[in-house]
């Protein structure tokens, strides 16, 4: 080869690169800025949904083994829900009559804008059987 040529050769070049390209960067911060924000969107919702299993948990253990009535469970769901500043609409709550006492079912969907027309949902499901 020419003596002019040597600097470059291919393999010469592999061993002076390091490091990334400023679109490669771009591209991966746009990436972890997507997600990111996918991530404080969701972290509410996840927490909020966290509060109604404990409200239901604590509802059933508070009234397990008591003659409780629907007006009863529906005023400690309630009461919880303030405590924790919840805000569910009344058709969320659905207390049932089943064969050991009752079946209190909590289904709820959250939903918050991401991208332009792009809407995360995250849907609760829920359900306790409190003895009587």
């Amino acid at each position: 080869m020419e003596p002019h040529r040597k600097g470059y050769r291919v393999t010469g070049l592999a061993r002076r690169q390091a490091g990334i390209t400023v679109i490669g960067f771009l591209l991966l911060a746009t990436l972890f800025g997507i997600v990111g924000l996918a991530g404080i969107k969701l972290v509410p919702m996840y927490i909020q949904n966290m509060k109604l299993s404990r409200v239901l948990e604590d509802v059933q253990r508070e009234l397990a083994g008591q003659s409780t009535t629907p007006q009863a469970i529906r005023r400690a769901i309630d009461n919880r829900f303030a405590i924790e500043d919840i805000d569910l609409p009344n058709e969320a709550i659905k207390i049932n009559q089943s064969r050991n006492g009752y079946e209190v079912h909590i289904q709820h969907e959250n939903r918050v804008p991401y991208i332009a027309d792009v809407w995360l949902l995250v849907v609760f499901d829920k359900q306790v059987e409190i003895v009587r």
